[in-house]
């Protein structure tokens, strides 16, 4: 059984990694060697906005996954380099990107599948249950 340090080391990764736009940001920057610049970032991660890439490259950073640097020769820009630590979850992601590939239509079937059931009991029992329609 694992002890309580062991769980809130658990906790602190499944809460970085459970946001909507870490593995995606992190599959961009492992696609791109390890560092790419923001708008490179942004087109890898096309439907990803403005303030939600810079919210997650922060929590990123803060985390001490990736560095931030500002390239000041000839055109202004900012680069993101993952650190070695960083580093250490270029293997993970790269699988949890490749599961979410090969099993991401069988996740949206069993959805939609579930929702068609629970709607039948909302009529028949009054209940309003969430709804959970992957969107794209």
């Amino acid at each position: 059984m694992a002890d309580a340090s062991d769980l809130d080391a658990t906790r602190l990764l499944i809460g970085l990694l459970a946001d909507k736009w870490t593995i995606p940001v992190l599959g961009a920057l492992c696609a791109g060697g390890g560092k790419q610049r923001f708008n490179a970032i942004r087109r890898e991660v096309p439907s990803i906005s403005q303030k939600s890439l810079v919210t997650c490259l922060k929590r990123l950073e803060m985390n001490g996954l990736v560095e931030r640097n500002v390239l000041t020769r000839g055109e202004l820009a900012v680069e993101y380099r993952m650190t070695e630590l960083g580093h250490t979850l270029d293997e993970p992601v790269a699988a949890l990107l490749r599961w979410s590939c090969r099993h991401g239509s069988s996740v949206r079937a069993a959805q939609d599948a579930f929702i068609d059931r629970t709607e039948s009991a909302e009529d028949e029992w009054g209940l309003e249950l969430p709804r959970l329609r992957a969107v794209g």
